[in-house]
């Protein structure tokens, strides 16, 4: 027992020796596979020598190259905004409307003008002079201007209503005579239609009567058919009665029996050896009557039965011309029918169309005395309204300029300096006509662009008050250009000069051409410069452009990938892909290589270094990688 417990234990030490054995040699050869799999990913470049051309390259906004600022004059409460920022905009296009109300500035000026005009109406109290006639007079006749001048605005308008007027009452006039045409037309169909003259009519109400009367013909053929068929079966009757059949019947049966009489009297003779050739030839007499007697009998049944046949056949053709009669006496009054309606249809329509005259005359009549009407209105032409304005006006100013002497007189009769008095009025006068300015303002008063460009601020909404002087919105002025700017190092700032032209790339707007008109510093960065370009061409501000300048390309010996240059606190270097052997492989070691970048692109660099062109550097990484690491590569080319 003891040694079958032994035997066992030492099979599983040599089972276990075994499996610990076939796991380390597993683990031996693939040690390597597995540490791969968790070594960071690099994708590696040769170094390569060949043909760089360094780039400058930078986004940029369009902007105008000078900007206008609309400014209010006078304090207003903005009644709608018509546009947008980023619009373009012509010069005169309404950017404000402005609500109608008085403004500050003309309040303001009113009472000023009251006060000056209060302070010389003293001045002339003083005089003890009476001028209000003259002045009813000026005010009438002030009004009557404002009148007529009211009016020669309309006066194109009364000339464009007179005009419409006339065509109103030229086609009032058109449908007017097109019905009485129309009515006319239906005149000429009933009389058409009274004195059977249907070929004249219109082609429906014709096409119904020749299909009335096509039904008349072909009913008066049927009945025609029909009355001559009676015709002829009442000439095929006889007068044969029964009588006259009973008659030859007894003839016949007479005869028949005088036959039959001899002929037993001629056997008897015969039996008798009588003479039998007299009897003979009376029997023989007898037998020819017979037959006489039976065709003239047969000859009666025939006829008497042709006779009942036909009028047999007669009764049914009499019932045949009886419809037939019906038929056509039908057709006729179906006739009769459709005339009837057609002149009802014509007398309706007729009926119907008075109506229309009547509403189309009195639209004429409406139209006329509206044209009659807008002819008064228009009757004075523009140049006779303003030769009548014009000499208002002068009668105007002369009882002005009437009054005004009389007034500087009566004033320097009364003491007050003549220059005084010339003072006090020009301050009047400036001040009616700064009055009369803000007024016009006042109504429908709208701010446009006095600049073609595009909207770049606005700073007030619909329904706010804007103050004078205050700038309510800005203009980009596309029509003095357009600029662009980027930002670059100073380095790359070294490499253009004023005049260069920049390449505007991805650009689908049309053509479009960038040159370099200023360098400046970057007042937020002293290591930049600001590259300003003047742009032409499809563009317009807002617009955003990609700009590219740069030099002819240039041999170098060494040109590494950008994505691998790398930098800490020594300085830029790049790592290079060393292969180190081992019983299990290759292993891929990295290795720290300090360059100095000579130029780039937006793809490659151009180094100096220890570095050949046989290198194999690190390009991407999956993970981030450090000089002395172990990697697995994924890309070698």
């Amino acid at each position: 027992m003891v040694e079958e417990t032994g035997k066992k234990r030492r099979e599983w030490v040599k089972n276990a020796a075994i499996i610990f054995l076939a796991v380390m040699l597993i683990l031996t050869f693939f040690s390597n596979t597995i540490m791969n799999y968790s070594l960071p990913e690099v994708s590696a470049k040769y170094v390569y020598s060949g043909t760089l051309s360094e780039q400058i390259r930078g986004t940029a906004t369009i902007e105008a190259a000078d900007t206008y600022n609309i400014v209010i004059g006078e304090s207003r409460v903005i009644s709608s905004v018509d546009v947008r920022v980023g619009d373009r905009v012509e010069k005169g296009q309404v950017i404000f409307k402005l609500e109608d109300s008085d403004s500050e500035e003309l309040d303001s000026a009113k009472e000023q003008l009251k006060a000056l005009e209060l302070e010389y109406n003293k001045m002339l109290l003083d005089t003890g002079a009476d001028y209000t006639l003259e002045e009813l007079d000026i005010k009438n006749l002030e009004e009557d201007i404002e009148k007529a001048k009211e009016n020669i605005s309309k006066i194109a308008d009364y000339q464009k209503e007179y005009e419409k007027a006339k065509e109103n009452t030229e086609a009032a006039q058109t449908k007017v005579d097109e019905l009485k045409d129309k009515d006319s037309v239906y005149d000429e169909q009933l009389t058409a239609l009274s004195s059977e003259d249907y070929a004249s009519l219109d082609t429906a109400y014709y096409n119904r009567i020749k299909n009335a009367q096509d039904k008349i013909s072909s009913a008066e053929a049927t009945k025609k058919s029909a009355d001559e068929k009676v015709e002829d079966l009442e000439s095929e009757l006889g007068t044969l009665d029964d009588s006259a059949i009973a008659a030859k019947k007894a003839e016949l049966n007479k005869q028949q029996l005088l036959v039959t009489e001899l002929t037993n009297k001629y056997y008897n003779a015969m039996a008798n050896d009588e003479d039998t050739s007299e009897i003979l030839s009376e029997l023989n007499n007898a037998k020819v009557d017979l037959e006489l007697v039976s065709a003239e009998y047969n000859d009666l049944i025939n006829k008497y039965s042709a006779q009942n046949d036909a009028d047999s056949r007669l009764k049914y053709a009499k019932v045949a011309q009886s419809n037939a009669e019906i038929g056509y006496n039908n057709a006729k009054n179906s006739l009769t029918e459709v005339i009837s309606n057609i002149s009802k249809e014509i007398k309706g329509a007729k009926k119907k169309l008075a109506d229309e005259i009547k509403s189309a005359e009195k639209e004429l009549s409406d139209a006329q005395e509206k044209e009659t009407a807008a002819k008064e209105k228009a009757s004075v032409s523009v140049e006779e309204a303003e030769a009548d304005i014009e000499s208002k006006e002068r009668d105007l100013e002369t009882k002005k300029a009437s009054l005004e002497k009389q007034k500087k007189a009566d004033l320097e009769s009364a003491g007050v300096a003549a220059l005084d008095v010339e003072s006090k009025l020009d301050d009047i006068n400036k001040q009616k006509e700064k009055v009369a300015e803000l007024e016009e303002n006042a109504v429908d008063a709208e701010i446009k662009a006095q600049v073609s460009g595009v909207i770049d601020t606005i700073s007030c909404v619909s329904g706010e008050k804007a103050e004078a002087g205050t700038t309510i919105a800005t203009i980009q002025m596309t029509e003095k250009g357009c600029t662009a700017t980027i930002t670059v190092t100073n380095e790359q700032a070294k490499k253009v000069r004023v005049g260069d032209e920049a390449e505007i790339q991805y650009f689908w707007y049309g053509d479009a051409e960038a040159t370099l008109t200023g360098i400046k510093s970057d007042s937020s960065n002293p290591q930049n410069k600001q590259l300003v370009f003047s742009v032409t061409g499809d563009v317009s501000p807002g617009q955003s452009i990609q700009l590219a300048m740069g030099g002819k390309g240039q041999q170098y010996e060494l040109i590494v990938p950008n994505s691998s240059i790398r930098e800490d606190n020594n300085g830029k270097f790049v790592l290079a892909v060393v292969a180190k052997s081992s019983p299990l492989g290759n292993r891929y070691m990295t290795k720290r290589v300090a360059v100095q970048v000579i130029a780039s692109d937006d793809v490659n660099s151009a180094v100096s270094g220890e570095l050949l062109q046989s290198d194999f550097i690190v390009a991407t990484s999956t993970k981030p990688i450090e000089a002395g690491q172990q990697v697995r590569l994924i890309d070698s080319n």
